[in-house]
């Protein structure tokens, strides 16, 4: 039901409560035997609606609803399940607030409309009710007009109910409404495409593969199975003969009958001309594109009989906008793939597509006061350009088609309003066609594919709005849709795009460090000449975000619909070097609306994307008033347990809600941004924060019983052998039953003293280095400098890290922390421990270093400042621990001129010296390293009752109740924040960046700062280093 609120959230009843109040009233109850059967239940409800209601929405909906929950089994009624009547729905335009008729979170959202409502007309309704009713969003979404249900499942099967329901019918076929039940059971669906859709994809691409197998040529396959892709769509959609391609594959007796039947068909498609007589006389002409050569093939009696297969389903239920995906992920394989394969939900898609298209159309549409200007639009809307630069097979065109034909269709309706003005006998004429829409992939294959789903769009947009437009011939897309590299030319120069108003898409997620090894080193250092204003580091995708911003025109008062571009991307476009490259360009003169910080892609690559909508102008008429971020949360027990019941894994399955706000920065954030935090100099030199060694070859480790043997054979041998420590062993408890060999920076001679490790290493590692640097030659037939080095000293680990190392040998212990990790957990180490590359290591000994970074105000700046590995985060030195500023004890800085080096590095010499020893910051500094020794001592004492190690200690503190380690860290932090002299109730974030600029500042002046670590001149400083550390294993 539509409605609204003026009065805000703590505003009473709807306007039509009191009606509804009146109309129960009058209504006989509906009463049932508990007894009864579903069947029987449901008969006694159809039959008492039959008799008592008229089907008016305002005043019988909510007796209608409350009775049929009755009837699926709950004495209560409707509140017995815990749904809610008139939710309010905040609208997408500023002010006033929807109400849907009931939401059953997670299950189902229902909206009633009176009886003989075409329901179809309500689609966007309830799917925009949908979209907004986050988190624990429902499930299914159902349409009702006292009739006929509309069941819908937005999250698999967007344009089309799952099933449709007529109210007599629900006696002997409840089963599209079975999650209404008690106990929830699967509802099962007449309607499910997607299912339909998987069938097709694996059949047709079975056939494909087939023809492969014996060695047609691979275009010709291609071609063959395209225009019998739209042979098979057109015979079911009616733009050819019913039966006919099925009647010809039966009628295939030998591989002669099939080059001439089913080639004879792909050429009438293709000739202008009807034929005169014969099978092929009813055969229209579709167009001179596709079928410009037209697939001749003799095929064989298996390859007959798997097209006989795909020629049996329902092809008019097959969803275009994801079979393209499905049939792609199919080929090649022996298996029938698209049974398991993922696809990108059209949900997904519209997240793009919905702010980028659909709203500011909408809006401007519905705010048109005059036929004029609806014919202004009605006019640009025909000359629309979108464009996709990373099109694949055209999920996300056909859904910008789709919508943008609904939006042509209520342009329509709107004029219809001023039929006064109209010209006598004016015709409703579409010339919104897929020739509006242009794409580029890199992949042919994917382009021809892309090019169908098009061309078979146009028809199914005529059916659903019954636009007087004839469907053939099909559009010739072969100028909008190009198979090529959108970034380089092949002469390395930038790719042009075509001309565009808008742009989507979801360009490759690949990462900065991915790209050489995909891609090769050749191309990616032409890409980056190409692309000199994009950082090395950044992932991919980041070319695409700047290329698109770059190419928009801009958004102005004259074109407000032009200039909008969405775009899916890593998590690190928002942070880091891909973010300089890509964000921080587009918000230098444009506008980030819409954006999705986090969340799973529901595609075929398991990743975690973030996802940015924004506009080419910084004016504040041409925006929305507000700004929407989406956020990932944690779903609830219901919502769970009702997705066990549904398709695709675990790490699919998630909740977003959402918040509005009036800005998201370059991050995808409305919180504070650090990102113009400075590298501080104190932090920097000495270096103490290192990345662990990388090995570089898995033959440097060795297991606990090989080292021992190592050690008999040479009993030195020990000074080059050391306990191996990486993430998991430290996190999850495991044993530590590795041994890394390091020569450290020995060279040769002295390396083959130690005769049994280095004869291992020279045995199992030295063969696969010279075959990777024989392997690694670029295109100049030079030997590329990292195969050298490791080559020149292929004794020694990849990266042994000797910085690291010198420092730690100088301490009792040292501070690790996983480098991926949601939060960082932060131990000390034997300094007789080798840490792995997959470790952050900090050489410091105190337990006022550990708490400051265990606290949580180190915490929240490692989650602003780190990079994102699908929704887990990197420790990143250079952007956490360089920028991240200590607590400065002012009234101890040391004024003497010697603290300041000539090179002017901030490090040990320049730490404050507490000579003079204020007592409030002695105190502090104890008070913090008294609570970090308590959260490790809670630790230790808990650790050995628990399976699984510090990650399911952790986990203990999302749970509610009350926890020792949860109290311990909330000491913890407080100390930290007392040390900082910071205001609890105040942002932290903020607080950090403000003393990060001012340490800046200070250092740029020359001024003493304190730098981390225990401050030099502490009193008795040893009695901050205590024991308790991760030691070796004894052998």
């Amino acid at each position: 039901m539509d409605g609204e609120n003026k009065g805000g959230a703590g505003a009473g009843d709807s306007p039509a409560s009191t009606q509804r109040r009146i109309v129960a009233d009058k209504l006989p109850p509906f009463r049932y035997n508990t007894l009864m059967p579903s069947a029987e239940k449901l008969a006694e409800f159809v039959a008492w609606c039959r008799q008592h209601l008229t089907g008016d929405e305002k005043g019988e909906a909510q007796i209608f609803l409350d009775h049929l929950f009755v009837a699926f089994g709950w004495p209560g009624g409707l509140k017995a399940a815990g749904a809610t009547l008139e939710m309010r729905v905040p609208k997408n335009d500023a002010g006033g607030t929807a109400f849907a008729d009931l939401v059953w979170k997670p299950v189902v959202l229902v909206e009633m409309k009176k009886r003989g409502t075409d329901l179809q007309k309500h689609y966007r309704q309830a799917f925009d009710y949908w979209t907004r009713l986050v988190p624990n969003r429902p499930r299914y979404v159902v349409l009702c007009n006292f009739d006929e249900f509309r069941v819908y499942d937005f999250e698999t099967q967007l344009d089309s109910p799952k099933d449709t329901l007529a109210l007599t019918e629900l006696p002997g076929r409840w089963g599209p409404l079975a999650f209404l039940f008690p106990e929830p059971r699967k509802p099962s669906f007449g309607n499910d495409r997607e299912a339909v859709t998987r069938q097709a994809a694996n059949a047709l691409a079975y056939a494909f593969n087939k023809l492969v197998e014996r060695k047609v040529e691979r275009p010709l396959a291609q071609r063959f199975i395209l225009q019998f892709l739209v042979a098979l769509f057109a015979e079911d959609i009616g733009l050819l003969p019913k039966y006919l391609v099925a009647q010809l594959l039966e009628d295939c007796a030998t591989p002669a009958d099939s080059f001439d039947l089913i080639g004879g068909l792909f050429e009438q498609m293709n000739s202008s001309k009807r034929a005169g007589g014969g099978r092929f006389k009813e055969v229209p002409y579709f167009n001179g594109g596709l079928f410009a050569e037209p697939a001749r093939l003799e095929l064989r009696d298996l390859e007959i009989v798997e097209l006989r297969k795909a020629a049996a389903h329902d092809w008019s239920k097959v969803q275009p906008e994801i079979f393209g995906t499905l049939f792609e992920a199919s080929l090649g394989k022996q298996e029938r793939h698209a049974f398991g394969a993922h696809f990108t939900h059209p949900p997904d898609i519209m997240k793009i597509v919905g702010p980028t298209l659909v709203e500011p159309w909408r809006e401007q549409i519905e705010v048109a006061r005059t036929l004029r200007r609806l014919r202004e639009l009605l006019h640009r809307l025909h000359h629309f350009r979108v464009l996709d630069p990373a099109c694949g097979c055209g999920n996300f065109l056909y859904l910008a088609y789709r919508e943008l034909k609904r939006l042509e269709a209520r342009i329509y309706e709107r004029m219809a309003e001023f039929s006064r003005e109209a010209e006598p006998g004016q015709m409703r004429l579409s010339f919104l066609s897929a020739q509006n829409f242009f794409g580029l992939d890199i992949n042919p294959f994917a382009v021809e594919l892309a090019k169908v789903t098009m061309m078979i769009g146009r028809k199914l947009a005529i059916d659903e709005l019954h636009i007087t437009e004839p469907a053939l011939p099909l559009d010739n897309l072969e100028a909008n849709f190009r198979a090529a590299d959108a970034l380089l030319t092949p002469d390395g120069q930038p790719a042009p795009w075509p001309k565009t108003d808008v742009i989507i898409g979801n360009p490759p997620f690949l990462g900065a460090k991915l790209l050489k090894p995909e891609r090769g080193p050749d191309y990616v250092n032409t890409l980056r000449r190409a692309y000199p204003d994009v950082p090395g580091m950044a992932d991919y995708c980041v070319y695409w975000f700047r290329k698109a911003h770059d190419h928009l025109p801009a958004c102005t008062a004259d074109d407000p619909l032009a200039g909008r571009s969405g775009l899916v991307g890593t998590q690190n476009i928002r942070n880091n070097q891909s973010r300089v490259g890509g964000l921080d360009h587009i918000v230098r003169d444009g506008t980030i609306i819409e954006a999705v910080e986090n969340q799973p892609w529901s595609g075929e690559a398991n990743v975690h994307v973030a996802i940015a909508n924004w506009v080419k102008t910084q004016d504040a008429a041409l925006l929305p008033k507000t700004r929407k971020l989406w956020f990932k949360v944690e779903p609830s027990a219901a919502a769970k347990k009702l997705r066990k019941r549904g398709t695709g894994p675990a790490s699919k399955d998630y909740e977003l809600d959402f918040r509005e706000c009036s800005q998201i920065n370059s991050a995808l954030s409305d919180k504070e941004d650090v990102a113009h935090a400075k590298p501080l100099t104190c932090n920097t030199a000495p270096q103490r924060c290192f990345t662990g060694q990388m090995i570089g070859h898995e033959k440097f480790l060795v297991r606990a019983l090989e080292a021992a043997e190592l050690v008999r054979r040479s009993r030195d041998v020990t000074d080059v052998l050391f306990t191996y420590l990486n993430g998991r062993e430290f996190l999850e408890g495991g044993a530590m039953d590795r041994v890394v060999i390091d020569f450290g920076q020995r060279d040769q001679l002295q390396a083959a003293a130690y005769d049994s490790a280095f004869d291992w290493v020279r045995l199992n590692v030295l063969p696969d280095r010279e075959a990777a640097a024989k392997e690694g030659i670029d295109a100049e037939g030079n030997l590329r400098p990292h195969h050298r080095q490791f080559l020149s000293r292929w004794w020694q680990l990849a990266f042994p890290r000797p910085e690291l190392i010198s420092q730690v040998e100088k301490l009792r212990r040292f501070v690790v922390c996983s480098r991926v990790t949601k939060r960082p957990i932060f131990v000390f180490v034997s300094p007789k421990i080798r840490p792995g590359d997959a470790l952050s290591c900090f050489t410091f000994e105190d337990d006022y270093s550990f708490g400051i970074l265990q606290s949580a105000a180190h915490w929240q700046w490692f989650v602003a400042k780190c990079s994102k590995l699908t929704e887990r985060l990197r420790y990143s030195p250079e952007s956490v621990f360089d920028t991240f500023p200590w607590p400065q004890f002012a009234d101890c800085r040391s004024r003497r001129k010697e603290a300041h080096t000539s090179s002017g590095a901030h490090g040990e010499g320049n730490q404050s010296l507490l000579t003079s020893a204020p007592t409030k910051a002695i105190a502090q500094i104890t008070a913090v390293a008294a609570a970090a020794r308590e959260v490790r001592r809670v630790r230790a004492e808990a650790l050995p009752k628990l399976k699984g190690g510090l990650r399911a200690l952790y986990r203990t503190l999302e749970l509610p109740g009350a926890n020792p380690l949860k109290d311990a860290h909330a000491a913890l932090n407080a100390a930290v924040l007392a040390a900082y002299g910071f205001d609890a109730k105040q942002d932290l974030l903020a607080q950090l960046l403000a003393l990060n600029l001012a340490v800046a500042a200070r250092i740029e002046r020359g001024e003493s700062v304190t730098a981390p670590g225990l401050p030099t001149g502490f009193p008795e400083p040893e009695k901050l280093v205590t024991e308790d550390c991760i030691r070796p294993p004894r052998r």
